[in-house]
Order: C-alpha cells, then sequence, then structure tokens
C-alpha cells in the first residue's frame, strides 16, 4: 500500500495531459489535501483527519469529497470545477489502480447536486488569532537556536542543525509576513523566484491565475524579512567549502523559498510547495496558538485577511478588489466583513440615542 502522497504523484506522472492542465490539478488535489488536513466532524462528535504524507490510500473514503466541496464555497466556480475534476480523477485512479473502493456513483451525484446548492456563503476566519499568528511570525528571527542538536556529538553537526533552524525561523518569518502583506495565494508564494522580487521598487512579480503575469506590491516588513532570510541563505552557502564565495544567483530557476531540512541542500535548494508551505502555516499557528486553533488556520486565511485590512484602511471595494487580482468585485465582495462607514452610523443611531444607556 502506499501513501496519498505518492498516489497523487503517480497519478498525475500517468495522465496525459498538458502541463498547463497538470499544474492545475495538482493544485486542486493539494486544495484536497488540505481539507484531509483540517478534518471533519463525524455524526458522533468527533473528529478525524488525514495526513497525506502518512495515510494510506485505503483510509479515503468518498465521503471525504462533500467536505471538499463545502470547503471550496471560498473558490470562484471555474476553480471550484477545475478542484473537483481533479479529484473525480483521482478517486478513479485509485478504484482503477485497486488502491482504494471508492463509491464513484456517490461522488458524481454529490458533484452534481452542488451546483443546484443555495449561493456561496460569505467565508469566516479567526481575524484576531491571525493577527497572533503574524505577531509570532516577527519574533521568529530573536528566537535562539543554540539548544538546537544538543544531542549531536559532532560540533560540526550542532552547528549545522542550529543553521538549518536559523533558515527556517527566518523563511517562515518572510513567508508568513509575505502572505499577510500581500494577499498571494500561496501556490503564488512558492513560485516565486529570487528575480521576481523588486527591492528597490517594492514589489514581487507573479504568475497569477489563468497565467497572468502581476505585479504585487510589498510592504517594507516582508521585504525587510525576504532580505534577512536570503542574507542568512547566502552566509550558509558562503560556508559551504565548494561553494565558498560564490552569491546566490537570481535567476529564473533559483526559487525564492526553499527547503532547509537535513535531505536539502544549501548549495542546490530544493523549492517549497504549496503542501510544504500549508505545513508551515499550520506548525507555527500551533506553537503560537495551540492546535486547537491551528486548525482554523491555513494559507487561504491570510488572503482574507489581506482583504479585510485593505477595506478597513480605505473603505474603498474596487482597491481591494485590485489589490487582491480579483477578475470580480463579486468575489471581493465576499470578503466584505467590514464596511467602516456602516459601522459608523449605525453607531451614531444606535448607540449615541438619547434614550439608550450603556
Amino acid at each position: 500500500m502506499i501513501t496519498l502522497q505518492q498516489a497523487m504523484e503517480r497519478f498525475l506522472s500517468v495522465k496525459n495531459a498538458s502541463p498547463r492542465t497538470l499544474a492545475s490539478y495538482r493544485n486542486g488535489l493539494n486544495a484536497f489535501f488540505d481539507t484531509l488536513r483540517l478534518g471533519r466532524t463525524l455524526s458522533d462528535g468527533s473528529h478525524v483527519s488525514l495526513d497525506p504524507a502518512t495515510a494510506e490510500t485505503a483510509d479515503l473514503d468518498e465521503d471525504w469529497v462533500a467536505t471538499f466541496i463545502a470547503n471550496l464555497q471560498d473558490f470562484s466556480p471555474a476553480t471550484q470545477n477545475l478542484y473537483l475534476a481533479a479529484v473525480k480523477g483521482f478517486y478513479r485512479f485509485l478504484l482503477a489502480e485497486r488502491l482504494a473502493s471508492p463509491h464513484i456513483p456517490r461522488i458524481e451525484q454529490w458533484i452534481a447536486e452542488r451546483a443546484r446548492k443555495a449561493p456561496r456563503r460569505r467565508p469566516q476566519f479567526p481575524r484576531e488569532e491571525i493577527e497572533q499568528l503574524i505577531a509570532y511570525a516577527e519574533s521568529l528571527s530573536t528566537i535562539p537556536v543554540d539548544t538546537i542538536g544538543a544531542s549531536l556529538k559532532s560540533e560540526a553537526a550542532r552547528h549545522a542543525a542550529q543553521q538549518r533552524a536559523r533558515l527556517r525561523h527566518l523563511r517562515d518569518r518572510a513567508l508568513i509576513l509575505l502572505l499577510a502583506d500581500t494577499g498571494l495565494r500561496v501556490s503564488e508564494a512558492c513560485s516565486l523566484t529570487l528575480e521576481d522580487v523588486n527591492f528597490f521598487e517594492g514589489h514581487v512579480h507573479v504568475l497569477g491565475k489563468g497565467n497572468k503575469d502581476d505585479l504585487v506590491r510589498v510592504s517594507q516588513r516582508a521585504l525587510n524579512a525576504i532580505r534577512d532570510y536570503l542574507n542568512a541563505r547566502q552566509a550558509a552557502i558562503s560556508s559551504t567549502p565548494a561553494r565558498r564565495g560564490r552569491p546566490l544567483s537570481a535567476g529564473h530557476h533559483t526559487p525564492l523559498f526553499v527547503r532547509h531540512d537535513r535531505a536539502a541542500r544549501a548549495a542546490s535548494p530544493s523549492p517549497l510547495d504549496p503542501s510544504s508551505a500549508w505545513d508551515i502555516v499550520r506548525e507555527r499557528a500551533a506553537e503560537a496558538l495551540g492546535q486547537e486553533a491551528a486548525r482554523r488556520i491555513h494559507p487561504h486565511s491570510f488572503r482574507h485577511y489581506f482583504v479585510t485590512i485593505v477595506l478597513l484602511a480605505t473603505n474603498n471595494i474596487e482597491k481591494a478588489r485590485r489589490l487582491a487580482r480579483h477578475r470580480s468585485i463579486t468575489t471581493t465582495q465576499l470578503y466584505a466583513e467590514v464596511d467602516p462607514e456602516l459601522d459608523q452610523d449605525y453607531h451614531e443611531i444606535f448607540n449615541k440615542r438619547p434614550d439608550r444607556k450603556a
């Protein structure tokens, strides 16, 4: 038996489709895997979740599709259709390869019924907890790593372990601040290269939905965090004997965010994928807020947070739409939980009336 993550790679490797379609299917299955990690509540009140990296294909039943459909309400209809096609194809692959025994007609029925359901509901998100997570992320650069690798016998091994931990702290700080201050989709953040970042102009070039090349403005704190991370990466590369003195080269093939585990190589970095970025957000949220709160936060929560902050500051939904790069203002309105002008009017009407006492 193989894991769900391994099954996904096998499914994509044998699927006859264009590179663009395969990339879209990968995004859809990664979103589906996010649902597995978040879990679902059973009829008896218990909570169940699956980690695709360790869960076997036989553990996957078709009921997860219903949960996934509910979680897709934040996405556009076109994205929903694409992601559901990817998931349905994945289930059919598992059945054909005898890796699982899903009931395909039931899955098809759920997908067909989805089109007849009520309009999308406004997504909810824990704003206060996200702000606490952002504050924790900012502090990651000051967390000491001296005790990391204390059980290792070799001083060189201890130094390497501490260096990796330091790089992870700086990377995760930069990633979380970038997501929060730009509203980038996690797949967009993971696809950034060094050449995409313009520190002088304060923006990044992103290949967004529909392969559209977008210019995204970046806050100074996020740029500073990225610069700190890249400086630390350069120092790590310079300390590698084979690479000593060679600069961290900027180009189309040098990813901005990379892995820093024992298997990763400083001289030839592996890019961070969206699934790993999701894990980073979940792990940092658990460190800052506890496991229960971490279940309510995922990378897309920062996009919701971004739109909310823009609306609070400008009370201009068109500006929020343009900064979030939504094609339709209807999508932006789903995130428009705040309206400062209406809030003030309500306060004047109901809280300042002479017949009302606090």
